[in-house]
């Protein structure tokens, strides 16, 4: 039986067509696969930080320090972090001071704002141990604004009670002026350097 070699010579052609095009055909799925993946990759790629978040830290801390009594909350929050919790709490003669203590979280909720989250620090002892490696300004006469200024207290009365003898902390404005938690409010409130049951310990200064 004799076998026509045209036949064999046109089927062999016609398989080796299919054969290119089904390699073009995954090559160009692959292509267009991998085309999409990165596109995926880059549209999950990091997002630019917000415009707040440019600019020196100190200059950052200072604003978000100057627009903290606007910024807080009746219910204790300031830019989305609570800071009156159960430890921070007093009461005199019948009446409740639920943010007493809480110049730790209102100088924490102020970094989170200033693009430099140090966590939800509830001591004093706690935001200096954070800052540690910042440089430390003994005399408040070199103050400068966005700096963290540091309190210790002094014997003595306030209202005719007596001083609750705790450290405390907030944010400089430059000069005598600060940003720091009212023990009657549970607000930050801009005041000054002097006030009753404290003094002026130290600050430290945010890195360049």
């Amino acid at each position: 039986m004799r076998v026509n070699t045209n036949v064999i010579s046109h089927a062999r052609r016609l398989a080796l067509r299919v054969t290119i095009v089904a390699a073009i055909f995954v090559i160009g799925i692959g292509s267009w696969g991998a085309r999409r993946f990165a596109a995926s990759v880059a549209h999950a790629g990091p997002r630019p930080l917000p415009t707040h978040c440019d600019g020196p830290l100190s200059e950052r801390l200072l604003k978000a320090g100057v627009a903290a009594p606007e910024a807080a909350q009746d219910d204790g929050t300031l830019y989305g972090m609570q800071r009156w919790r159960k430890p921070t709490g007093r009461s005199y003669l019948g009446l409740k001071f639920p943010g007493l203590l809480s110049c730790a979280y209102t100088v924490s909720a102020i970094f989170r704002e200033a693009c430099h989250p140090i966590g939800e620090v509830a001591s004093v002892k706690g935001i200096d141990a954070a800052l540690v490696d910042w440089r430390k300004i003994r005399d408040a006469r070199q103050l400068s604004p966005g700096d963290v200024v540091f309190w210790k207290p002094v014997p003595g009365k306030i209202l005719g009670f007596k001083c609750p003898g705790r450290w405390h902390v907030g944010i400089s404005l430059g000069g005598d002026s600060t940003i720091d938690n009212d023990w009657w409010s549970g607000k930050p409130k801009k005041g000054s350097l002097e006030r009753a049951c404290t003094t002026f310990a130290y600050a430290r200064r945010p890195p360049p």
